[in-house]
Formats: structure tokens, sequence, C-alpha cells
């Protein structure tokens, strides 16, 4: 049974307009100092309010001794506490009717029996008093748009449409700054810990509506409720397209999620069967998650899986065209009509057909704006793949080497190289089809920044950007089943 948008707990914790920080203090080697200061920093537009027994200021702010003795009650408290101290805050939570909570604190069930009794407390104390809560044992939320950032990470990039939900704090918090070197931005992101009150098919359940994101990534140790799983599941893949990594299914993973959060995990078989039928893409890694993620919430979806490739150089086309067969697309096939045209503007060494390899060429207008929309402008393409686009990394390079040798303006042609990939960053709404690229140099080079603050994924390796546009495809397919008369889901995503 899926939940109506503000019915969802995670609808007020993400929307939360005032938080309450229990643990902070003024020792910046402390989580919930560091928690606090996240969201205090952040951008957060509410009263950000720290809860100590002893101090009267924290990082500047007045403190209140409990819970209990705040003037009003808050929409989030978050709980930094010692293991024992927890149940007891939880009270004083529900008495100043504080009815959302983020339980950063360890020490439940995956501390074993003890810890498991502790947390069915912890389970019976919500349920009795209406509470509802993300945690135990977990790092806590993040509202990109909002500035809320209970986690111990700062977010210091631009938001984007990439939703997060993670068995693992370190997922959603230490890649923060891999993601931002490879131009990836996230809408919200929750780490779930114990997943006690609210699960990963709340987070899906809440996804599905949420209007700032265009696509889900999941980290899973173990899933307790396949069948609340599902249905959300369900219901979120209709409207968005998923990804997940599962690490649960080996008996070193599944021993480790175990004492991690845990989790119990199941044969990959089990769980392979269920994102099928969830219609959720499983990837294999860590960086797969991310990049798959990324290209499906910012590309739109191809109608099939005809792939152009237009690239500058014979090795990167040639890996390109062998990856994208080996994901399940094909090269499109040119006319001849449209290969004569094509011919026209190239030099004389390069190639014409699908694959097109410019091979070496100084006109950067070719390759940024005028051959990709006459290629994304034919029927018989559904999507681009690109690789080379460069600009003030390579030209600072020859600078640093050329010294005094040349009068060329550098500068000028950095800033020209640029100022000609902006008519290609629009043309993914224009044509509503998706380019994905790869790249040897990262955000430091105006090109690439330009590309990737433009919502185009640009990754670092040809092979990466193929598998990424395969993703695309498979949800392509996926929804195309779904729209069939009588299939009221799709069944066999794989």
């Amino acid at each position: 049974m899926t939940q109506s948008r503000e019915a969802n707990p995670l609808h007020a914790i993400f929307n939360a307009r005032s938080v309450a920080f229990v643990g902070a203090s003024n020792k910046p080697t402390t989580m919930g100092t560091i928690q606090m200061l996240n969201t205090l920093r952040g951008n957060f537009k509410g009263p950000v309010i720290p809860v100590h027994p002893r101090l009267d200021r924290v990082l500047g702010e007045k403190a209140y001794p409990t819970l209990r003795a705040l003037p009003d009650p808050v929409d989030l408290a978050v709980l930094v506490v010692p293991t024992d101290a927890v149940l007891p805050v939880v009270e004083d939570a529900a008495a100043r009717g504080i009815r959302h909570l983020v339980i950063t604190s360890a020490g439940f069930r995956e501390g074993g029996e003890e810890g498991r009794q502790r947390e069915e407390r912890l389970r019976e104390l919500s349920r009795r008093h209406g509470i509802r809560f993300v945690g135990p044992n977990c790092i806590g939320v993040l509202n990109t748009a909002s500035g809320l950032n209970t986690t111990f990470f700062p977010y210091l990039h631009a938001p984007g449409p990439l939703g997060l939900a993670s068995q693992s704090g370190t997922y959603v918090t230490q890649v923060l700054d891999l993601l931002s070197r490879w131009g990836i931005g996230l809408s919200k992101a929750i780490s779930v810990g114990n997943s006690v009150s609210i699960d990963l098919a709340d987070c899906l359940d809440f996804f599905a509506d949420d209007p700032d994101t265009r696509a889900v990534a999941l980290y899973i140790e173990g899933i307790p409720d396949g069948r609340k799983f599902l249905s959300a599941a369900r219901r979120c893949t209709a409207r968005k397209p998923v990804v997940a990594l599962y690490v649960g299914g080996t008996e070193g993973g599944a021993r480790s999620g175990r004492s991690h959060t845990g989790a119990m995990g199941g044969p990959d078989e089990i769980y392979n069967g269920l994102f099928a039928q969830a219609g959720i893409q499983r990837v294999s890694t860590v960086a797969d998650l991310y990049t798959f993620g990324w290209a499906l919430a910012t590309q739109a979806v191809p109608r099939g899986n005809r792939m152009v490739i237009l690239t500058h150089s014979g090795g990167p086309a040639t890996s390109m065209a062998d990856a994208v067969y080996r994901h399940g697309m094909t090269l499109s096939r040119f006319s001849s009509d449209l290969e004569a045209r094509i011919r026209e503007m190239l030099p004389a060494t390069a190639s014409a057909s699908n694959p097109i390899d410019l091979t070496f060429s100084l006109d950067i207008k070719l390759l940024q704006e005028k051959l990709p929309p006459l290629l994304l402008g034919q029927d018989t393409v559904d999507g681009l793949l690109m690789h080379g686009l460069q600009g003030s990394t390579f030209f600072s390079d020859i600078s640093r080497i050329a010294g005094d040798l040349f009068s060329l303006p550098l500068d000028q042609m950095s800033e020209f190289a640029r100022l000609a990939v902006e008519p290609l960053c629009r043309m993914p709404e224009q044509f509503q089809k998706p380019i994905v690229m790869s790249c040897f140099y990262d955000r430091r080079d105006n090109v690439v920044r330009t590309l990737q603050d433009s919502l185009i994924p640009v990754f670092d390796t040809p092979e990466r950007a193929v598998a990424a546009m395969g993703a695309l495809v498979r949800y392509g397919e996926y929804r195309r089943r779904l729209a069939q008369p009588g299939n009221s889901d799709a069944r066999a995503f794989v």
C-alpha cells in the first residue's frame, strides 16, 4: 500500500522548517557538532537549535538543556547521543510534540542480542507516540534545495536531479567530493541505517512523487519486506528510473551487512528476480550506481537503441562502437544521402560513416555545433555518444610548453571553445534525445565544466559513457513494455 505524498514521513522530514540537534557542542571533533554545522551554514533558512545539558550557546546559537525545554516544537530533531540516552531523548521529543527524528546513534540490532532488544523498545516507543524517524545507526538526510544537511559531510556543489537512498552512510557522504568532480548533483539523499521506522520502500514511495528527483539510486545490503519494497518500486519505476547496487548476495557481503546495519541479505538470484519484477536496473559497482543514475536523471529516454558515435580520434571511436553492441545497442546505419552530406563537411582524412571519426580537425564548431544537430535530427538515430570535447586544459598545457614562442591568444581560444559548446548543451532538450560523452579531462576544463553544468553527462572513459547510455536504452524498453495494452507492469526488466 503506497502512501500519499503528505502521509509519507519523509515529506515532513525533507521539508522541515526548523531543526534541533541533540548532541552538538562547540568541539569540532564530534559528529553532532559537524552535523549541526552543515545545516547551520548550509543555506538552511529556518531555526537551527542546539540542545545541550550544560552549554548556554553552541556554535553561536542559544542552547536548551532538553527537547522538553524548547519554546516551540521543531519539525525535526536529530539525535547524536550515547546509545543509552536515545530512549529518554525520544521520550522528551514525544512530550514536546516532536514527531519526526533522525537518530544517528548506533548500538542497536547490529550490536547483538542486547542491541536487538533495545531496538525493539525504540520501535514500540515510537509507535506509541506516533513518531517516525530515520535510523538508528545512520548519518541522516540531505535536501540540497533547502540546505537541510544532517550528515557529517558538507554539500558544496550544485543541486541536481538524482535522488539517493542508502543503507550506508558513507555512500551518502564521503562520495560527495567525488560526485562534485564528476559533475553529479543530488536532489535529496537519505541514509536509512537500520530502517526501524523508515525503510527503502518508504524512500522509493517518496521519490516517486518528488518533483526535484528524476532518477533514484539505491545502495542495498538487505530488504526485510520484499512485498512492500516491490509495491513501492513498481510505482516509482513507472514514473522515473531506479538503479540499485545490491551487495548482500555473497557470504562476505551478507556477513558484513549484518554487522554494519543488521541487514539480512539473500542470494543474488532472489534479488535479481525482485529487481526484474520491480523494474529496477541492478549495477555491479559504486561508480555505475552514480554514473548510470546521473545519465538517467538528466537525459531524455531514447525511443530505441540506435546510436551514433562522434569523435575526433579512432581509438575511442572503436572502443565506443564495441561497447555499444556489448550493451545491447546498435549503430545507426546512414543513408547514402546523409553520408554524402556528412562527407562534404569533413576533412579528407575523416570517416563519414558511423562512427564518425574526424581524426584531427581544428574546426571546433564542426564537432560541437554543426554535426550534432544534423545527426540528432535523423529518425534513425535514438542517441548520440561523443568523445573528446575539450577546451581550457588543452590550451593551458600548450601555453605552458610554448612559453613566448607563439603570439596566439590561448585564453581567447579557450573561451571560444567554451562558447562553441553552448549550442550543444541545448540539444538534448531541443531534440528530446540523449547525449552522453566521455573525455579524459575533468571539470578543470572549461568545456567539460560547461557541459556538466548543463546536465550533459561527461564521464572519464568511453566505455563508461556507453554503459550509461545502455541504462537509458533499457529504461526506455521497460517504459514501452509498461505502455503495452494489458500490461500493469513489465515483470521482466533485465
